[in-house]
């Protein structure tokens, strides 16, 4: 099974690493989080796009984990906010953590993957790399 949680790996604009946790949602070759653009990693994303995360995934035969590599888009306005709110592109309900797409500190990151790695349970391993 693969954590519900995700790890973002960004960097600053003197390239220091910064890593959050984040809540990850899913459509087919797009990871969704939401943050808040007053936070470290939105603004590790308006001077660098590129990101990665990284999973806790575990089985039977054991622990491993998921990899993976991308592009972010950030959405902010009032319209966005509107029009992901209600989506379904996150995998919680996000009125616990702002209340309603209205809360001008929330922001809708898209990253489009161009990469992954599992190294799973058992010492399988798979890569995608976008075409």
């Amino acid at each position: 099974s693969i954590s519900w949680i995700a790890y973002l790996g960004t960097v600053d604009e003197r390239g220091k690493p910064h890593v959050a946790a984040v809540a990850p949602g899913f459509e087919p070759g797009s990871i969704w989080f939401a943050t808040r653009q007053s936070s470290r990693k939105f603004r590790n994303l308006s001077h660098n796009s590129q990101v990665a995360f990284h999973w806790p995934v575990g089985g039977d035969t054991g622990p491993g984990e998921l990899i993976a590599q991308g592009t972010a888009s950030v959405f902010t306005t009032l319209e966005d906010r509107r029009r992901l709110w209600d989506s379904g592109v996150l995998s919680y309900d996000p009125a616990g953590f702002w209340g309603s797409p209205d809360n001008e500190d929330l922001a809708f990151v898209e990253v489009e993957a161009t990469s992954a790695r599992l190294l799973g349970p058992g010492g399988v391993e798979d890569r995608w790399a976008r075409s």
